[in-house]
């Protein structure tokens, strides 16, 4: 069919609804936008590789829905209303090429996000860069450095699924527990919105494991946590699904759950959320900011009260 026939048939006006914020999309050398007064901007990029960030023989619709979901939760994490979208495919081929553009356009329109504009090109392996872009009241972001030392900690969603079912994919277990896990992802978008309206400062998604990123608000905010694992949702169900050791080591270490983790003060949120909306939107108080010392640093994890040790902290490419 030829790049431009292809690029043409899969991606111009693949995605979501136009919006206001954009001029002019995809078609030209680049795109124009403009936000609407008393706004910010937010924008964040995400690449996914295959072999890295899915199994080699994952199916590649559901790959790049991954990616481009993974990419809008970061603006979730921000409390951000999604816009519009840029997408980037490097693929194998032409039949790679369609499918990875069928899953990505399949996430734009179910969360309803303009597709701007993009590149393809061919490449040795299969790889999307997507780039996301949101909007919110000015001055409103929820933001890593806003921490306090005496906030409440919050997680929005669950941690440990992901790393249990990709485990199954590799084991051949396609039928386990948590394969569902692996074969999508659910930004927590009208969570993320909500929190910033209800006046939450600090939040940060999960994609690299709880402590290490964690430990990314700890950096920035210069405070230190205290996590209780056992108050994590479903805790319990893991630890009799695959023991107590196992499931320590997936909340901790696993990432791309894309929870959304946040602090707030012990008053602004109450005990009222505590069962709000379904299992996936549940905000539960999981821990406690501290002042930082010298003896006490970062985020430290304590299963019913007992201070666990964690040699690895998560996810890291050059690690």
């Amino acid at each position: 069919m030829g790049e431009f026939k292809l690029i043409d048939r899969l991606f111009k006006h693949a995605g979501g609804s136009m919006k206001p914020f954009t001029r002019l999309g995809i078609g030209d050398d680049a795109s124009i936008h403009r936000p609407e007064t008393g706004m910010d901007l937010v924008v964040s990029t995400d690449s996914s590789v295959s072999g890295i960030h899915w199994p080699l023989d994952f199916p590649l619709d559901r790959a790049a829905d991954r990616a481009v979901c993974s990419a809008l939760s970061d603006l979730a994490a921000m409390g951000a209303e999604p816009v519009c979208a840029w997408l980037n495919v490097m693929a194998e081929g032409g039949d790679a090429v369609e499918q990875l553009g069928q899953g990505a356009t399949a996430a734009l329109r179910r969360y309803d996000v303009e597709l701007a504009g993009g590149d393809t090109c061919r490449s040795s392996v299969n790889a999307l860069s997507v780039t996301v872009a949101g909007q919110l009241a000015a001055a409103t972001a929820m933001r890593r450095d806003a921490a306090s030392a005496d906030d409440v900690l919050w997680l929005c969603g669950r941690v440990g699924f992901h790393a249990l079912g990709l485990q199954q994919w590799f084991d051949g277990q396609r039928d386990g527990d948590f394969i569902a896990h692996v074969e999508s992802i659910s930004p927590l978008l009208d969570a993320g919105m909500q929190l910033r309206q209800a006046g939450v400062l600090c939040c940060i998604d999960i994609s690299d494991g709880l402590l290490q990123d964690a430990g990314h608000i700890c950096t920035a905010s210069e405070i230190s946590m205290d996590i209780e694992v056992s108050r994590l949702p479903d805790w319990e169900h893991l630890c009799e699904q695959v023991g107590e050791a196992a499931a320590l080591q997936s909340v901790a270490q696993g990432g791309e759950d894309y929870a959304l983790l946040f602090t707030a003060p012990a008053d602004l949120l109450g005990d009222s959320l505590h069962n709000a909306g379904s299992p996936n939107d549940l905000f539960v108080r999981i821990g406690q900011c501290r002042m930082m010392t010298a003896e006490r640093q970062g985020a430290q994890l304590y299963l019913h009260g007992k201070h666990i040790d964690m040699e690895k902290h998560g996810f890291d490419h050059f690690g």
